[in-house]
């Protein structure tokens, strides 16, 4: 039976709407037009996408028995790559290929669900531009013949010494070396001897270097560093990729929370819906929330089609990971592109009424909400749950459900839960090196960003019941080798003029070839030990980027315990 298309599936990799998913009708669909004016099917942040135009290219569906897809550049200012190579007005775009509008822009990949048989991702081979001639090796003999020509070329003949006398001479000399150099290393070989002697009960011994008053003990380098190599070669199979979503609900009943809207008729007669917001304290700003059967126009607060990375800590299947990623709700929520600009209600002389000044983006944390409705809420009437959350092991297919509700630390943006398997798997070390870590220090961070290419598998169904074929995402661990670059300390330790940074208690790194999808990895040190949990990362448009890891202390604390698992 031939698969039937459903749906357009756009992935967006980098940019505002990293790691968001969005599905189109492939019916209803022929073409999908992308830019930042309102009008597009794939609309761009018109503040932030600076290299997206305003009506930058479509993508066009030709009608036939195997459909082709063309993607067409609207004569955009920064133009469009396919794969890295740039469009000259129009391309062919297969399912599984990445979009770039613009140099450094943001990336989406299309994709169709389910993809057809014919349309199968094939192993593409990718041109590397000869940026310089590959290296001659030149034989001996050359080399000395040409030399030999130009010695001649340029002196005149000269008579000299007979042959057989320039040997004698020759071997007569490589004796007399022989004799001093062998001469002189037994005398530096005596030399040493009695110097060991003499200070026998110096050598090895730790001196102690006082600096401001206090004494410095140097630490002693160890041997047992591992390559980078060697590292990826022992815990690809304990780095694991995360799939997730959640939704929030309410508590007494289960029922979904949605954010309300308001339409509101505008001058020209049109009615247009209104995201509203409520002042639970003054400066605090939140989401007016309600049940979705109350709620007569409105958007869930929920997430899907998201991705991260965990590492094994336990051989009964705990798994480590981000905050943000095993329980999402806990961290700033991601507002759908139509909540801003909102409408919001403040409490006045009669009552709430709306504030003539309209709100603007801004963070919130859905599981510190306040408020429900127009009323302070008592009590834990609202929860986040994972609607599904899956773990996949390296150049794996099958997928693995969590058991039960994470376990989140309080303190930093970590998190554990457990999947179960049959068999008993081998965790990574955990070292707490928080006292040792220095700037410099030499690290590799092993994930699954976003940004790198997937990988498919197509296989043939072997059930009677199902015989249609199925595409399914492998994931291949990305190994990225760094640097600390500088220890940040989220708060004061005993006087009230100490160093402390305001950003949080966090690892700075040099590892930029990371991303969305990454968060959650390990960071190993140059004994394969996890030191850190990566986390975030910044970046300006001048390319500068730098990324960020969680000490592995607070997990350590979530587990219950502070030492080197075995």
């Amino acid at each position: 039976m031939a698969t039937i298309t459903e749906r357009y599936v756009i992935r967006h990799l980098t940019g505002t709407k990293a790691n968001q998913v969005e599905e189109f009708d492939y019916k209803k669909y022929t073409e999908l037009t992308f830019g930042r004016a309102v009008t597009n099917d794939l609309r761009f942040d018109p503040e932030r996408d600076t290299t997206v135009s305003r009506e930058h290219g479509k993508i066009v569906k030709e009608p036939g028995r195997t459909p082709v897809f063309q993607v067409i550049d609207n004569n955009s200012r920064n133009g469009i790559f396919v794969n890295k190579n740039r469009v000259h007005g129009s391309a062919v775009l297969q399912p599984g290929d990445e979009v770039q509008l613009g140099q450094g822009g943001p990336v989406f990949q299309f994709d169709l669900n389910p993809r057809p048989a014919d349309l199968m991702l094939s192993t593409r081979v990718v041109e590397v531009p000869i940026t310089a001639k590959p290296t001659s090796e030149i034989s001996l003999a050359e080399t000395q013949a040409e030399s030999e020509d130009a010695d001649q070329n340029a002196l005149p003949h000269k008579v000299g010494l007979g042959k057989q006398t320039v040997e004698r001479m020759m071997v007569t000399e490589r004796r007399k070396t022989t004799r001093s150099l062998l001469l002189g290393a037994a005398v530096v070989l005596v030399s040493v001897s009695a110097l060991a002697y003499l200070f026998r009960d110096k050598i090895g011994e730790q001196k102690t270097v006082i600096i401001n008053n206090k004494p410095v003990v140097p630490v002693t380098k160890t041997d047992n560093a591992l390559s980078v190599e060697q590292i990826a070669s022992a815990n690809t199979s304990k780095v694991v990729f995360i799939e997730f979503g959640y939704k929030l609900i309410y508590t007494p009943t289960g029922d979904d929370i949605y954010h309300q809207y308001m339409p509101v008729r505008q001058s020209n007669g049109q009615v247009k819906n209104v995201p509203m917001y409520i002042e639970a304290e003054p400066g605090r700003i939140e989401p007016l929330l309600g049940l979705k059967r109350d709620v007569q126009v409105g958007k869930p607060i929920a997430m899907a089609g998201a991705s991260g990375t965990g590492f094994v800590v336990s051989s009964q299947g705990h798994i480590m990971t981000n905050r943000h990623v095993a329980a999402a709700w806990h961290s700033y929520y991601a507002f759908p592109e139509d909540a801003f600009p909102g409408a919001l209600l403040v409490q006045g002389a009669n009552g709430w009424e709306v504030s003539p000044t309209p709100v603007q983006p801004f963070r919130w944390v859905p599981a510190e909400t306040q408020f429900f409705g127009k009323k302070p809420m008592s009590g834990k009437l609202i929860e986040g749950v994972n609607t599904y959350l899956d773990v996949t092991f390296n150049k794996n297919e099958q997928r693995f459900p969590a058991l039960g509700k994470p376990i989140v630390s309080p303190k930093h943006d970590v998190a554990l839960f457990r999947i179960d398997l049959t068999e008993t798997l081998t965790p990574v070390k955990l070292k707490d090196a928080d006292k040792e870590v220095a700037p410099g220090q030499a690290v590799t961070v092993m994930g699954y960003p976003g940004i790198s290419p997937d990988v498919f598998v197509g296989e043939y169904s072997s059930d009677f019941g199902n015989r249609n074929p199925q595409v399914v995402k492998v994931p291949d661990v990305t190994v990225t080798p760094g640097n600390i670059g500088k220890i940040l300390r989220g708060q004061a330790t005993g006087k009230a003029a100490a160093y402390y940074s305001e950003f949080g208690d966090y690892y700075q790194l040099t590892v930029n070839a990371t991303g969305a999808g990454n968060s959650g990895g390990p960071v190993f040190d140059r004994e394969g030990n996890v030191i850190g949990i990566f986390t975030a990362g910044t970046s300006r448009e001048d390319a500068t980027r730098i990324t960020f890891a969680v000490p592995i202390r607070y997990g350590l604390e979530l587990m219950g315990r502070r030492q080197v698992v075995d």
